[in-house]
């Protein structure tokens, strides 16, 4: 968001959420995006994140899968969950001999239809596209992306999203749990795409549904 936007969010004067912003930005609990006048949370903002996942079963389950299943392909993998209309990336994990800088950090968002794993949350509910819907809340070019995205997903079971402009391929699938869907994402360089990513993708999630399953894991507890 930018400032005003922000201002009109938390129903404040637009001089106190500037001077706000700008401490909570010196401190590093926001940053500016890469969009003019905007920001998203910072670094400082990532490691709660981190934090907060740390202290839940869930990072014990899913982060050791994730990092074998990012050393495997010298690749980045990540963890999403739906926050505001964005895939929010709770955990990630970079492969060893990542060969790309990292595209994604925890607690970073993006628009669901920009990230596989926003593919995955964005449409694992759904047994159809519903065109006309999603082309006005994301735009026809985006829509041109998830109806490809969500073609791989029925053939192969995982979503799949290729920017041209950064040569990155990204694979999503949905993780569910008792009382949510998650999303796991894995990141990596097109060229370097090997066979059987999309199974050892789909093998990972499976393994850190089967153990949360196990443990009767929840990713928050209702209130």
């Amino acid at each position: 968001m930018n400032a005003e936007e922000l201002a009109q969010r938390l129903s404040m004067r637009g001089e106190t959420t500037a001077k706000l912003l700008k401490t909570l930005e010196l401190h590093g609990f926001v940053e500016r995006s890469r969009f003019a006048d905007r920001f998203q949370p910072g670094r400082i903002a990532g490691t709660l994140s981190e934090k907060f996942l740390s202290d839940s079963p869930l990072h014990g389950i899913a982060r050791p899968v994730l990092k074998a299943l990012a050393d495997r392909h010298h690749a980045t993998t990540a963890l999403a969950v739906t926050h505001d209309r964005k895939a929010l990336f709770l955990l990630v994990c970079n492969g060893l001999k990542r060969s790309t800088p990292p595209p994604l950090r925890a607690g970073s968002a993006c628009p669901l239809a920009e990230t596989a794993a926003g593919h995955a949350l964005l449409l694992t509910a759904r047994a159809e596209l519903e065109a006309e819907d999603l082309e006005s809340e994301h735009g026809s070019l985006d829509m041109e992306r998830l109806e490809a995205s969500f073609r791989h997903f029925r053939e192969h079971g995982c979503f799949r999203l290729e920017l041209p402009m950064n040569e990155l391929l990204r694979l999503g699938a949905p993780l569910q749990l008792n009382n949510t869907v998650m999303a796991v994402e894995i990141v990596l360089p097109r060229e370097s795409a090997p066979q059987g990513l999309a199974r050892d993708l789909l093998a990972s999630v499976e393994i850190i549904q089967r153990k949360c399953a196990d443990a009767g894991l929840v990713y928050l507890e209702d209130a």
